[in-house]
């Protein structure tokens, strides 16, 4: 069955380390839970529905907090439990709490020293500020009290704290009227303040099992007796016995720097830095953005390197989703209006080419490797067509020349008085090798002369600017992908111009300047030294054998070290 490659909403994490007790160590927030950077708040505070609730009756918690408390995100005594989790879910989508069934998301559970059940991340959906909830056992009843403060995270560049209760929900049908004047119903969500517990039940084989299937119960903010509930709840938990354990690296290995290469929805070349290793005939990779610590491995033999299906990374810290990296087929599908489809099926391992000399993984197929929430639904978090790995060190690098895109005139009218220029940039040098972003900037020309974005024109700006950094963007300047545009505010110059300059490897390398309109893009005289190479790439930065049907970017090293670049287009 074919399965159509989706992304999910990021939210910040937890990561494991070495505790005897339990094969999944002792659960911390990533390096320290109580420094307010950590705490990126990305709930939705005001989403459509959560405006602020006045509730009758007597007040279930007291003010809010002022600064974090740590004690709540420590690990309670006991034995610590990874449980696969089912149920529904609640998260905003445009704007409006909607539920979605879930069966393979994971939570830490301790049963602890003092008999109780402990939740880390108890909404899983607010898994960024998650803490530990409590639930009181009698005989096989976990009695979950409402009140207890389910998330705690900072947010905003005043550093605001954000707590939320658990609290149960309860919804209202209200009408409204939209922009047409037409009449709709929807759900006006308040806490419950009668239900003052959420019960469980311990099944004989370890299973939990939520004694209301209907409860809805999620994380509310309360200020001064006013709630609001931004959207993230969950209903009808079952949590399952789990005894997968995530994969390492054996003790002492060395990672190092490697770049991993894909072809972003089977067109766009990407890389990304990952951590790598070579060890005891395998390869050890952390790739993964969401599960930062996770270990996927690939068996050595010979020159292949194989990597198996279904290898467990840990608990995911998007949605708190058992995540596996899966071996897959990739395939495109375009329909009659031109719109493109990128498919996977997953396959039973994926076998790539390993030259031992230099510790490079190539592929030249399609298939890759995806990180999926869970081994038996496939949903897809991150998807690697065409995965390949290879060592990376920082070296001085002449980069890649632009590549127009788009060009408009300076134009003058009634609304307006400006011209723009659109251009792509690679993040790699002219042999097509990976290069360094932040380490990759660009200058602009009218005819010989660098652009300056001036404060007086540029109104982001505090000071004036030449070399424009990769990733740099405000309202004039686009940045941080592949493609750039440049809105420029004058029409005093002949030709505009587009330079790369990368300072890796401590020195100062660029490219020619490639002038809009000129097929070459060589804005200084040919060398008469002798050509030592010409490679060609095309527009996604692919290396070929020679010229492509489509648009080609020439690059010419001569022996006196001088390196012409051009374009050249086979119709």
């Amino acid at each position: 069955m074919k399965r159509m490659i989706t992304s999910a909403l990021l939210l910040a994490a937890m990561a494991t380390g070495a505790m005897a007790q339990s094969p999944y160590g002792n659960i911390t927030d990533k390096d320290d839970a109580y420094i307010k950077a950590r705490q990126e708040r990305v709930i939705n505070k005001n989403v459509r529905f959560a405006d602020p609730v006045a509730v009758t009756g007597p007040r279930r918690v007291a003010a809010a907090p002022t600064e974090l408390d740590p004690s709540l995100f420590v690990q309670p005594e006991g034995e610590l439990m990874l449980m696969r989790r089912s149920g529904v879910d609640y998260l905003p989508v445009w704007g409006s709490p909607a539920p979605a069934e879930y069966t393979e998301k994971g939570t830490y559970v301790v049963k602890g020293t003092d008999g109780n059940y402990y939740f880390k991340n108890f909404i899983t959906n607010m898994c960024n500020g998650g803490t530990w909830i409590k639930g009181d056992v009698e005989g096989n009843v976990i009695s979950v009290k409402t009140g207890q403060i389910c998330a705690q995270l900072y947010y905003g560049t005043n550093n605001d704290l954000f707590t939320y209760y658990l609290y149960a929900l309860k919804g209202e049908e209200a009408v409204g009227t939209d922009y047409y004047g037409q009449e709709y119903t929807y759900t006006v969500y308040s806490p419950d303040l009668e239900v003052e517990e959420i019960l469980f039940t311990i099944q004989d084989d370890g299973t939990i099992t939520s004694q209301d299937v209907n409860l809805l119960y999620g994380g509310v903010e309360e200020v001064d007796g006013n709630y609001t509930w931004p959207g993230q709840g969950d209903v009808d938990c079952t949590f399952y016995p789990f005894d997968e354990v995530p994969q390492t690296a054996p003790e002492g290995t060395e990672f190092g720097d490697y770049v991993m290469s894909y072809n972003a929805y089977m067109s766009d070349l990407t890389f990304k830095v990952v951590q790598g290793a070579v060890a005891d005939g395998k390869f050890y990779v952390k790739f993964a953005d969401i599960v930062p610590d996770g270990v996927a491995v690939a068996t050595l033999d010979g020159d292949k390197a194989t990597f198996a299906t279904n290898q467990f990374l840990g608990l995911d810290n998007k949605y708190s989703t058992l995540a596996y990296v899966k071996a897959t087929h990739f395939y495109k599908e375009t329909d009659e209006y031109g719109w493109s489809t990128v498919y996977s099926d997953e396959i039973d391992e994926l076998v790539l080419d390993f030259d031992a000399a230099i510790n490079k993984i190539s592929n030249t197929g399609d298939d890759g490797l995806v990180v999926n929430a869970g081994k038996q639904t496939v949903s897809t978090h991150e998807a690697y067509p065409t995965t390949a790995f290879y060592q990376f060190t920082e070296e001085a690098a002449v980069p890649a020349s632009p590549v127009w895109v788009q060009y408009m005139p300076y134009t003058e009218t009634e609304n307006y008085a400006w011209g723009y220029a659109g251009f792509d940039i690679y993040t790699t040098d002219v042999d097509g090798n990976y290069i360094l972003p932040d380490k990759l900037y660009y200058t602009c020309y009218l005819d010989d002369a660098p652009l300056v974005f001036s404060p007086e024109t540029y109104a982001d700006l505090t000071e004036d600017m030449i070399e424009v950094p990769y990733a740099y963007s405000n309202n004039d300047i686009v940045g941080g992908g592949r493609t750039h545009y440049i809105y420029f505010h004058t029409g005093d110059f002949e030709r505009f111009g587009v330079q790369t300059i990368y300072k890796g490897g401590g020195d100062d390398m660029r490219s020619p300047i490639v002038y809009y309109g000129e097929d070459t893009g060589i804005s200084t005289p040919a060398s008469d030294a002798a050509v030592v190479s010409t490679t060609y790439f095309d527009l996604m930065g692919r290396q070929h054998n020679g010229l492509v049907k489509g648009v080609n970017v020439v690059v010419v090293k001569y022996a006196d070290g001088t390196v012409k670049s051009g374009k050249v287009i086979i119709r």
